[in-house]
């Protein structure tokens, strides 16, 4: 390898940086978010539907992604950031109507969210009753009951996601 190439290669692996995360308020101005901890409180089900699993399912969902995306202590009290709230909606509707027939070929699970949280330092991330809403469709002759699990699941990856996202990373 003559001498220009190894300049060019050592140019090239020097402007390569690995990307730098640090965790940002999601209001209009995004100052570090200086906490060591953080609480969920639990998710309760108001919705009209929605098995008892519902609220337990939502919480252990949003705790986990807190534990794997974040380097805060999970507590159960008295946390840096506290988030909590409840299940407001969970309602499945008919889509995809078929053509001559009064019946969906789809229905939509949604589930609404609403979040609430707390900041101990100064509250810069501001979400007071702020709704997170999600939904899955699914083919209408499918027993609900047996992928009911499966769908809450999936809406509870989705809301957890933009939950963290709005908390940690501002708007996307």
């Amino acid at each position: 390898m003559n001498y220009f190439q190894i300049i060019l290669i050592s140019i090239i692996l020097n402007s390569c940086a690995l990307p730098q995360f640090s965790f940002k308020s999601g209001g209009s101005e995004t100052k570090e978010i200086d906490a060591k901890s953080v609480q969920v409180d639990y998710f309760q089900n108001k919705s009209a539907i929605g098995g008892p699993f519902l609220g337990a399912s939502f919480t252990e969902s949003l705790r986990d992604i807190m534990q794997s995306q974040t380097k805060l202590n999970l507590v159960d009290k008295d946390g840096d950031l506290q988030i909590s709230g409840n299940i407001k909606n969970y309602n499945i509707s008919p889509v995809n109507i078929q053509a001559g027939s009064e019946t969906a070929a789809q229905n939509r699970l949604k589930m609404t969210v609403s979040i609430d949280t707390y900041y101990k330092n100064n509250d810069s991330i501001g979400l007071t009753k702020s709704p997170f809403s999600a939904f899955v469709d699914y083919n209408s002759d499918t027993d609900f009951s047996s992928i009911e699990e499966t769908l809450v699941e999936n809406l509870n990856y989705q809301i957890t996601q933009d939950i963290y996202d709005k908390i940690f990373g501002g708007e996307w």
